[in-house]
């Protein structure tokens, strides 16, 4: 790759190809990327940047696909589970790197493997003010307990379903938000669980798992919710067919756009003891470079632009709603109120893949959240969970 340098600088004279894989959403479109990309382009003569769509079911098991088969793309612009960051370039100890949001409590024996434009809060729920208003809930629920009655309430006012999920992976997802920020606030629960000091069955899992399943057998989410998909649960809240929906700051983009005819509000995911808790982050469209791409100048020339170029960085932020120290931008009331969340919370903790859980855990709780749906009961599914990990854990 001659002509061609890590700072971005200099046009290469050939015919190149850099393809990236990208998690593809309704806000982060394939239209989406070209157009972020395009100024790197601009800059690169005789370069282009192809984006990916995944063929698979996402783009974990589609990166899987492709380094089974050799035809491996160059970038990934998604989080990924840290069990292929041995076949991940290391990127270089540089300032630039070392600045990205959470780069390195997400390294691995020291490495960084992947780098982000921003950061995301996770741990929350979006709610339509006048359907809790009309069922008398006036007040955002802080407990578990609170929730479940407003959920209630909203039921028992009828027309609507209280509250909104679906299947593919949103189902485990939304619990993570929920419960992580009580099963990792007081210390490194994870490894815990590794070297056999604690449990799932003995764990504030337990409890959102009997809370969960209670919302199952009291009808405030829809029993038909494993068959839609997550877009159906976007357009569900925003039509107003379901009074509230947990998710990351990611939805507000949507919410705004949607231009709903109702009042949207936003509380933090209600904890087992109505205090605050942290809030469940990660990685904001983060990068990473493969190992065995041809083209590892090029990539990351092409990964440090648009994790540190101004406009790159505020275009993706703003895109989802993500946070960064030192970039601003003008952000909806519903995006300030997420923020004033974020600046309320006494920490964050991490979800359910990174240095130190087994590779897979996030689809095996997935999965055990879903069961509930089909008469898994609370403690089987904890169990289950404990089972999973004491085979899949590395001692």
């Amino acid at each position: 790759m001659a002509g061609c340098s890590t700072s971005g600088g200099g046009g290469d004279s050939g015919e190149t190809e850099l393809r990236i894989l990208a998690n593809i959403t309704p806000v982060l479109t394939k239209e989406y990327y070209e157009k972020l990309v395009q100024p790197w382009v601009d800059e690169h003569e005789g370069v282009t940047v192809t984006i990916e769509v995944p063929s698979g079911e996402n783009v974990q098991s589609t990166l899987q696909q492709e380094l089974a088969s050799g035809d491996i793309p160059d970038i990934v612009a998604s989080n990924l589970d840290p069990v292929v960051a041995p076949q991940l370039l290391a990127f270089p100890e540089e300032s630039w790197v070392l600045d990205t949001p959470l780069a390195q409590e997400n390294a691995i024996d020291g490495k960084i493997w992947q780098v982000a434009t921003g950061a995301q809060i996770q741990s929350l729920v979006f709610y339509n003010k006048d359907l809790f208003a009309a069922a008398g809930v006036t007040e955002a629920p802080t407990s578990v307990d609170d929730f479940t009655a407003a959920l209630k309430a909203v039921k028992a006012a009828g027309g609507v379903t209280p509250l909104g999920t679906a299947g593919e992976w949103v189902t485990g997802a939304q619990f993570a938000m929920m419960s992580n920020p009580a099963l990792l606030e007081s210390g490194d629960f994870y490894t815990e669980v590794t070297d056999g000091d604690a449990s799932f069955a003995d764990s504030a899992y337990a409890d959102f798992l009997e809370a969960y399943s209670g919302w199952i057998a009291d009808g405030v989410v829809d029993p038909a919710a494993l068959g839609l998909k997550y877009q159906d649960s976007i357009d569900a809240f925003t039509s107003g067919t379901s009074a509230s929906i947990v998710m990351g700051n990611w939805l507000v983009p949507s919410i705004d756009e949607a231009g709903v005819d109702f009042e949207v509000g936003v509380f933090a995911a209600p904890s087992l003891t109505g205090d605050t808790a942290p809030q469940m982050s990660g990685p904001a469209q983060p990068y990473s470079i493969l190992e065995g791409s041809e083209n590892k100048e090029l990539a990351l020339s092409l990964v440090e632009y648009l994790v540190t170029d101004e406009k790159a960085v505020t275009t993706s932020l703003e895109s989802e709603g993500n946070f960064r120290q030192g970039y601003a931008y003008e952000g909806s009331p519903l995006n300030q109120e997420v923020g004033a969340i974020l600046d309320a919370a006494p920490g964050l903790v991490i979800g359910t893949s990174g240095p130190g859980i087994p590779g897979g855990f996030g689809d095996e709780l997935n999965k055990q959240v879903q069961a509930l749906y089909v008469g898994t009961t609370p403690a089987d599914a904890a169990a289950a969970l404990d089972a999973w990990w004491g085979l899949n854990a590395t001692q």
